[in-house]
């Protein structure tokens, strides 16, 4: 089952159902003729956060599909209120296979490791080329720690629009701010009591906070992989420091990195363009072999 919809003239919005009846939400940016890019956001993230670098890369000839893990912003929330990382990986699987070709997947922090263990793990996912976004096999556990204790604040949700932009602030205190809540307000749901709550769904923490269990899969999946690989690293990284990078080229020894500066775990919002100078150059040389 599926429904398609044309919100502007170059981003079209699709609706796909998994095997346990989960709406994902997809967006396309681009010709659907062009060669691909799937890109899965980061958990406590939406598809919102790969608004700019869909337009990007549409602009630059590619078509750019991005989706809402379940969970997530407009997809479903389990009704059981249970999540497991494999129905994560499963959706990714479900994702790739409704898309006209084989893509290259860009994939921050959840968003890459699902990738990682959909392509190298049975039933794989056949990939053109991974994109890890400030994640590597084994991370800092404090970074995590400090995501999930901001995700757990205001269960109540906020009141106002400005008392959300200011828990952000406290978060993010490098990132330039937006004057308007315009951005923010994808990122927010508002209630029937009028208060506005994230759009995450408080019942997935519970699988955050035993990520760290993935570790030893990860690595595993990263020795197996043998696809063109691209490890891009903020500089201000709370969650992996260059002995995590150094851990990873080892398991995968052909894949590359580059590191973008001022930016934090949030790499491709955080300098979109400096993002966008470290992965193009790759992202051209994979489209030239495909295309030869």
């Amino acid at each position: 089952m599926e429904a398609v919809r044309k919100l502007h003239d170059d981003i079209r919005r699709r609706q796909i159902w998994t095997d346990d009846g989960i709406r994902l939400s997809l967006r396309y940016y681009g010709d659907d003729r062009a060669p691909c890019v799937l890109m899965a956001h980061g958990f406590g993230q939406t598809q919102y956060a790969w608004e700019e670098t869909g337009r990007r890369l549409a602009a630059a000839g590619w078509q750019a599909v991005s989706y809402d893990a379940r969970g997530h912003g407009e997809s479903d929330r389990a009704p059981s209120g249970e999540y497991d990382f494999e129905q994560f990986v499963e959706d990714f699987r479900r994702v790739c296979a409704s898309l006209p070709n084989r893509p290259i997947v860009i994939g921050a922090s959840m968003g890459g490791l699902t990738g990682l263990l959909a392509h190298s793990e049975k039933p794989k996912v056949e990939l053109e080329s991974l994109v890890l976004v400030d994640i590597a096999p084994r991370w800092d556990d404090r970074g995590v720690d400090a995501m999930i204790a901001f995700m757990r604040q205001n269960p109540k949700g906020f009141t106002t629009l400005e008392e959300a932009t200011e828990a952000v602030r406290g978060f993010l205190p490098h990132r330039r701010h937006s004057s308007s809540n315009t951005g923010l307000t994808r990122n927010l749901r508002q209630a029937s009591d009028g208060r506005w709550y994230w759009h995450w769904d408080p019942a997935m923490l519970a699988l955050a906070e035993k990520s760290a269990n993935l570790q030893s899969r990860l690595k595993s999946a990263s020795r197996r992989l043998k696809i063109p690989a691209l490890l891009v690293a903020g500089s201000q990284s709370e969650m992996i420091g260059e002995e995590h990078i150094e851990e990873f080229l080892k398991l995968a020894p052909h894949a590359e990195k580059a590191t973008v500066a001022d930016a934090s775990h949030m790499v491709a919002g955080d300098n979109n363009e400096h993002f966008m100078g470290a992965v193009m150059p790759f992202l051209k040389r994979i489209g030239s072999r495909g295309a030869s």
